[in-house]
């Protein structure tokens, strides 16, 4: 991406996140400080067990940190109430995870107008946004199609339509292409980048490519909980 603005989106600020296992302190983050601005690229990498995927989930409040302040759009997420950090999360963070997390009952359609439907709005007002990502996407014909009906690329198609719907502010990203072939893997890759791109969102994306990891404007390299 290059249209950084320099104005500061997501913020962290020694985060630190420990678990106790039979009275063993088990360190997953350790004073961890990193900002990521709007229109900013950035991927996270590292070795498996490096703390990657905890941090993403701290970052989008989906778990809390043991330790520090995570600041989105100079928010506390520890100040927010619950109801609060849900409401962020469904208007302002878009995730897109490794396995789609589909409503296995819903149509392609369906599932990516339910972050609308959750903020609100009527599924007239959420039916044509929804329908026109889909498009954009490559899946016009396939918007009545559950999701036992679609195959796997087309599947994290839905799940990054649905991340984008609301037009968030900040995406995350945890091994996105991870399931898909390359071909598949790499055009989902260049429509996520894209779509953030024109929305001016901030992306976070945990990846092991490295090709894909050279197109960011920022690499993070995280090594035993620790940014290197």
């Amino acid at each position: 991406m290059n249209n950084l603005n320099g104005e500061i989106l997501i913020q962290a600020e020694s985060v630190e996140k420990h678990f106790l296992l039979e009275k063993r302190k088990i360190q997953v983050l350790d004073e961890v400080n990193m900002t990521v601005s709007r229109g900013e690229f950035t991927a996270v990498v590292g070795p498996s067990g490096a703390g990657k995927s905890t941090l993403l989930h701290i970052l989008g409040s989906l778990e809390q940190p043991t330790g520090g302040v995570v600041k989105i759009q100079g928010k506390n997420l520890s100040k927010l109430t619950e109801l609060q950090r849900n409401t962020l999360r469904n208007n302002e963070i878009g995730f897109i995870f490794q396995f789609h997390h589909l409503l296995p009952g819903f149509s392609a359609l369906e599932n990516v107008m339910m972050p609308k439907l959750i903020s609100g709005q009527s599924a007239s007002e959420a039916i044509s946004p929804a329908r026109e990502l889909l498009t954009l996407l490559g899946l016009e014909n396939r918007l009545n199609n559950k999701p036992a009906e679609l195959s796997g690329g087309e599947q994290q198609r839905v799940a990054v339509a649905r991340a984008l719907i609301n037009s968030p502010s900040l995406v995350l990203a945890d091994e996105p292409s991870g399931n898909l072939d390359r071909v598949t893997g790499k055009k989902l890759e260049d429509d996520l980048v894209r779509f953030a791109r024109e929305r001016d969102a901030a992306v976070i994306v945990v990846t092991h490519n490295e090709e894909w990891a050279k197109k960011a404007d920022r690499v993070i390299t995280l090594v035993d909980g620790r940014i290197s």
